[in-house]
C-alpha cells in the first residue's frame, strides 16, 4: 500500500482536475479493499516496512518498543486540523527472534526508545510512513493483531540500486523466518512510485516516471523480475521512488517461496499529482495440485 496523504483522505485533495480526483479516490478505495483482506486473512502479525520511519544510515532496523503510536495528515491538509492517529502493539518476542535469525547479516539492528528494548512504557514515534498504510486496517484497535516493523536505511535515498543484491538477500531470509513461524504473517511494503510526475512538483519532472511506474506494475502483476530489477532499477535515480527497495525486499521473499506459489494482482496504479501510487496483493497459494506456464509471458503459476 502507497503512504501518500492524498490516499488517506481525497476529500481534501487540491485538484481542479477531474481525472487526478477520480483516480485519488480509486488510489484510495483500494488502499480500504486491501486494508480489510488483511484483517480477514486474521493475521497474528503484519511485518510492516517503512521507507520513512526513524532510519539509520547504514542499517535496517526494528522497532523494539512494545508499543509505537503516531499521526499522519494529507496532502493540502496539515494536522491540526486534519489529525489521522494510529497505535499499534509490537511483538517485542518475534521481532527479537526475527533479529536473532539475521545475526548473518551484519546490516540489520534492532532500535529501542526511552528504554531497555522489549521493556520501554513509552511509545516509539510513528508517522506517515507506517500510519497511513496501517489506518486502512479496520478495526485494528479492536484486535488481536500485533506488528513487527522493519525501518528501511536512509542510504535508501542515494543507494536504492547498488543495495538491490542485499535487498534480495534479506528479503529471502525473512522468507525462512518467516515461513519457520507458527504465526499467521502478513506483509505490507510501500507502494509509492515516481515522485517526478509533474514539473510543478517539489522534485521537477523526468521523463522517466511513466516508464517506471509502468515497469513496476508490470512486475506486480507478472513477478517477472527483470521488469523490477532491470527496467524499474535502471531508471529509479531519475524518476525517485521511495517504495522501490522494500518492492526489491518483497521480491527476494517471494522468490525464496518459489514464484509460482504467489497469486498477484494489481487493483490500482495511478499518479493524480507528482507522485504515483499503485495498491496490489499477493497471495500464497500452496492449495495447487499443478503447475502451468503462460506460454505468452512464461510466468508459471498454479491451479
Amino acid at each position: 500500500m502507497p503512504h501518500g496523504g492524498i490516499a488517506l483522505d481525497p476529500t481534501h485533495f487540491n485538484t481542479t482536475n477531474a481525472t487526478s480526483l477520480k483516480e485519488a479516490w480509486e488510489i484510495h478505495e483500494a488502499c480500504k479493499t486491501i486494508g480489510k483482506a488483511i484483517l480477514e486473512l486474521n493475521p497474528d502479525i503484519v511485518l510492516l516496512s517503512t521507507p520513512h520511519g526513524i532510519a539509520d544510515l547504514q542499517n535496517f532496523v526494528f522497532y523494539m518498543n512494545p508499543l509505537a503510536e503516531g499521526f499522519a495528515d494529507t496532502d493540502n491538509c496539515a494536522c491540526p486540523p486534519c489529525c489521522y492517529n494510529a497505535s499499534i502493539n509490537i511483538d517485542v518476542n518475534v521481532t527479537e527472534k526475527i533479529l536473532g535469525n539475521l545475526m548473518r547479516h551484519k546490516n540489520v539492528s534492532g532500535l529501542s526508545g526511552y528504554g531497555p528494548p522489549g521493556q520501554s512504557s513509552e511509545p516509539f514515534p510513528l508517522r506517515w510512513g507506517e500510519v497511513i498504510p496501517v489506518h486502512f486496517i479496520p478495526g485494528l484497535n479492536s484486535s488481536s493483531i500485533k506488528f513487527a516493523v522493519l525501518s528501511q536505511p536512509s542510504r535508501r535515498y542515494t543507494q536504492d540500486v547498488q543495495m538491490i543484491p542485499e535487498l534480495l538477500s534479506l528479503g529471502a531470509s525473512l522468507y525462512e523466518i518467516l515461513e519457520a513461524s507458527p504465526k499467521r504473517i502478513a506483509v505490507i511494503v510501500s507502494a509509492d512510485l515516481a515522485h517526478t510526475h509533474l514539473a510543478s512538483g517539489p522534485y521537477g519532472y523526468s521523463n522517466t516516471s511513466e516508464p517506471f511506474d509502468k515497469a513496476c506494475s508490470r512486475w506486480a502483476t507478472t513477478l517477472d523480475r527483470k521488469f523490477l530489477l532491470v527496467q524499474a532499477a535502471s531508471i529509479v535515480d531519475k524518476a525517485l521512488s521511495c517504495g522501490f527497495t522494500g518492492f526489491v525486499m518483497l521480491h527476494g521473499l517471494m522468490e525464496a517461496g518459489g514464484l509460482q506459489t504467489w497469486q498477484s494482482r494489481v487493483l490500482v496504479n495511478h499518479h493524480p499529482s507528482y507522485y504515483g501510487m499503485m495498491v496490489a496483493s499477493f497471495y500464497r497459494d500452496l492449495t495447487c495440485e499443478k503447475i502451468y506456464c503462460d506460454g505468452a509471458t512464461g510466468r508459471t503459476f498454479c491451479r
